[in-house]
C-alpha cells in the first residue's frame, strides 16, 4: 500500500532550510513592515532547490489588502515573474475577503482564515525570488511569513517551473435575463463552445493544475 509515509526511510541528497521574518536581533519581533506603494523582497534563494512550503499572515489597516499586496515570484534570474497576483487570490481567498479555506494545494485557516498556506512544489535551477507589493494607500505593520524549501546541487531537467497569473474581465450574459434552473424558461442548448468563458490558452509542455475562480454579480437581472 503506498501512503505519504512510503518513501520516509529513504535517504536523499538534499538539505531542509527556511526563509522566514524572524527577529534578526534575537527578539521577539519576527515580522516586516510594508510601506504604503514599497516592495518587500521575502525570499531571494541562491542555487537550486524547491520550494514546498508558504505560510503567510498579515496585519494590517487596509480592508482590502488580500486584493492590494500583490505577491511575485522569479524563477532562474528571469526579469519577469513566473507568479503574479493578489495575495488573497493566489491562496483561495477572493474579492479581498478573509475566510476559511482547504484544498490539498492551499489553504487558509484557522478562524476566518487569517493564516495562508500553499504546498505547491516549486522547482528552481538557478535561484528563486520572491516579493510583495503594497499596492494601497494603507502600510502594513506586521507581515509574517516562512518560505519552506529543500536546497539541493541540481534539479531534474525534467523539472517545470511553477506559474500563477490572475485575471479579472467583466463579462456580460449570453442571454436577455438570468435563467438559473431553467427558472423562466427552458435552459438553451449549448452544443458547442460558444458563450463559455474561456480559463486558459496554453501552449507548450507542462501541465495545467487547476484555478482559483471568482465570481462578483451586480444583483438580479429582468
Amino acid at each position: 500500500m503506498n501512503s505519504t509515509l512510503s518513501g520516509l526511510y529513504q535517504f536523499r541528497e538534499a538539505k531542509t532550510k527556511r526563509v522566514s521574518s524572524y527577529d534578526r536581533s534575537g527578539g521577539n519581533d519576527d515580522r516586516i513592515p510594508i510601506q504604503a506603494g514599497e516592495t518587500a523582497v521575502i525570499a531571494d534563494i541562491p542555487g537550486a532547490g524547491i520550494i514546498k512550503h508558504i505560510w503567510i499572515t498579515v496585519n494590517s489597516e487596509d480592508p482590502m489588502y488580500n486584493r492590494n499586496l500583490i505577491l511575485r515570484m522569479y524563477w532562474d534570474g528571469e526579469e519577469e515573474p513566473s507568479v503574479q497576483s493578489p495575495l488573497g487570490d493566489f491562496f483561495g481567498q477572493g474579492w479581498g475577503e478573509n475566510y476559511a479555506y482547504a484544498s490539498l494545494p492551499l489553504a487558509a485557516a484557522p478562524k476566518n482564515g487569517r493564516g495562508l498556506n500553499c504546498y505547491f512544489p516549486m522547482p528552481f535551477a538557478s535561484g528563486a525570488r520572491m516579493t510583495i507589493e503594497n499596492d494601497s494607500e494603507f502600510p502594513v505593520m506586521a507581515f509574517y511569513f516562512c518560505v519552506d524549501y529543500e536546497e539541493h546541487a541540481a534539479i531534474p531537467d525534467n523539472a517545470g517551473r511553477f506559474h500563477a497569473w490572475w485575471n479579472r474581465e467583466v463579462t456580460e450574459p449570453s442571454i436577455e435575463r438570468e435563467n438559473e434552473w431553467g427558472t423562466f424558461a427552458p435552459p438553451p442548448s449549448n452544443v458547442s463552445d460558444k458563450d463559455n468563458y474561456l480559463f486558459a490558452d496554453i501552449e507548450g509542455r507542462g501541465h495545467f493544475v487547476g484555478v482559483n475562480y471568482y465570481v462578483d454579480s451586480p444583483g438580479p437581472m429582468w
